[in-house]
C-alpha cells in the first residue's frame, strides 16, 4: 500500500471530477444526438406515410372507376344481345331495312 501526500490526493480528486464531468457531457451529447436522429427518422416516416396514404386514395379511386366501368360494360354486353341493337347495326352500318320499310333521306 502506498501513501499519498495531501497535494497528490487533491490532484487525484480533481482528475476524478474532471473525468466525471467529461463523462456526463459525453452522455448528454449522445442523448441529444440520439434524440435528433429519432426526430429525423420520425419526420421521414411521416412523409412516407403521407405519400402512401395518397397512393392508397388514388388506387381506391381507380378501383371505384374500374368497378363503374365494369358495370357499364356488363350493361352494354346485355344490350348487345338484344334485338334492338342488331337492328341498329343492320340499319346504320349495313344499310339494311325490313321489307316493308322505306328509307327517306332528307334534302341537303
Amino acid at each position: 500500500m502506498q501513501f499519498e501526500s495531501r497535494w497528490e490526493k487533491q490532484q487525484r480528486l480533481k482528475r476524478q471530477k474532471r473525468s466525471g464531468v467529461a463523462g456526463m457531457i459525453t452522455a448528454v451529447i449522445l442523448v441529444l444526438l440520439l434524440g435528433v436522429a429519432m426526430w429525423n427518422g420520425k419526420r421521414t416516416l411521416e412523409k412516407k406515410n403521407r405519400i402512401y396514404e395518397e397512393q392508397s386514395e388514388s388506387l381506391t379511386q381507380q378501383i371505384n372507376e374500374q368497378q363503374q366501368r365494369q358495370k357499364e360494360l356488363e350493361e352494354y354486353k346485355k344490350y348487345v344481345k338484344t334485338k334492338k341493337f342488331v337492328e341498329e347495326v343492320a340499319k346504320n352500318k349495313f344499310g339494311l331495312l325490313y321489307p316493308d320499310e322505306i328509307l327517306i333521306k332528307p334534302d341537303d
